[in-house]
């Protein structure tokens, strides 16, 4: 934006109708760019959760992620990270237990609620990585989680992988289920291309 308003203060000095035209020409172009520079479209995501049932270590993951990411290293206040999951492809390698916590109230009754969603309210730089805070929203409950995350940009393409741990009771998922840990560990890994 510092180049294009040292070339707008400059159009007034212009003699010719060509020159000013070929001037604004050349701020639209660079303006474009600035605005879709930040875009980037998911190729592939994994998130993938780990807690503790009876002692044991259960892990699992969800497909169907669809998200609308905006993001510029240098331009954080304008970037946003949107993301859905469909609850229905819950997967813990365990075909009775899948089908228990996919339709059980006290689970993800993913019948009632089929989405589980996330999207920024803030980002921050912290380090040579970066923090992001999203509203979570699992089931009818809504909370405010922080998700550290690194962003590696290689030309068009990049990833952006995060993790984080939270209290599955605050989002009244499991209930007083005997043995289950309150803790979850989410980590979510999204390659994606600039659109």
């Amino acid at each position: 934006m510092i180049l294009s308003y040292h070339c707008l203060k400059f159009i007034p000095l212009l003699t010719t109708k060509k020159m000013k035209k070929a001037l604004i020409f050349i701020f639209c172009v660079s303006l474009t760019n600035i605005i879709f520079a930040q875009n980037w479209k998911p190729v592939t995501a994994g998130v993938n959760f780990k807690m503790k049932m009876l002692g044991t270590s259960v892990n699992g993951n969800f497909k169907g992620f669809s998200g609308t990411l905006k993001f510029d290293p240098n331009d954080l206040a304008n970037s946003s990270l949107i993301g859905t999951v469909d609850a229905t492809t819950i997967d813990t390698d365990n075909n009775l237990r899948n089908r228990h916590i996919r339709e059980k109230e006290e689970f993800f009754n993913v019948a009632k609620y089929p989405k589980l969603k996330m999207k920024t309210t803030k980002i921050e730089k912290e380090g040579s990585n970066y923090v992001g805070y999203f509203d979570l929203t699992m089931k009818e409950t809504t909370k405010n989680v922080k998700i550290p995350f690194i962003f590696k940009q290689e030309g068009d393409k990049a990833t952006f992988q995060g993790s984080t741990v939270i209290n599955r009771r605050d989002w009244k998922v499991g209930g007083g289920t005997f043995g289950m840990g309150d803790n979850v560990t989410f980590t979510i890994t999204i390659n994606a291309t600039k659109e």
